[in-house]
């Protein structure tokens, strides 16, 4: 039995952070090796684009979480893990960008730069930890509870069933 998602936006909508905020956690470590105002500001952008993209694949989730009626009791706690997790990345994502800002627009300040830097890696080590913690929960949903966007509507009386209700 899996639980229907209303619409396949959420699943979509979580792979445009990945691929943000693993470039621009790359472009971090390599700007405390090569620090060059170029790419921090690619880096910059990177992480600023990743964060924009979190803060909308978990206004997606939120939407699509507040669309499911009825789910197994366990499967409500798994649900609300994955939205504790994501609200901790969302955060990180937004430390770790602007971080990123002040490492580009305080390269001109006498040891603005490299303690900005150091705090960046720092904000992006962090990220990577939430953001393995998000998808780690996200995957279990989808392969332990069977949530997805094309997944069957369980029968009705096929399992003890509560309203999800995310705090």
């Amino acid at each position: 039995v899996m639980l229907h998602l209303p619409a396949p936006l959420h699943s979509f909508a979580v792979h445009f952070p990945v691929v943000f905020l693993l470039l621009g956690c790359v472009g971090v470590a390599l700007s405390l090796l090569w620090p060059n105002r170029r790419l921090m500001g690619w880096v910059m952008l990177s992480m600023l684009c990743g964060a924009a993209a979190t803060s909308w694949a978990h206004a997606t989730g939120m939407v699509e979480a507040s669309q499911v009626r009825y789910v197994g009791a366990t499967a409500a706690v798994a649900v609300q893990d994955h939205k504790n997790i994501s609200d901790l990345m969302l955060l990180a994502s937004w430390i770790a960008a602007l971080a990123t800002v002040v490492v580009f627009f305080g390269v001109r300040i006498s040891g603005v730069s490299l303690l900005a830097r150091l705090v960046s890696l720092a904000a992006g080590v962090f990220l990577l930890w939430s953001m393995q913690a998000t998808l780690h929960t996200g995957s279990e949903l989808t392969h332990t509870y069977f949530f997805g966007p094309n997944a069957p509507k369980p029968l009705l009386g096929t399992e003890e069933v509560v309203r999800l209700r995310l705090k």
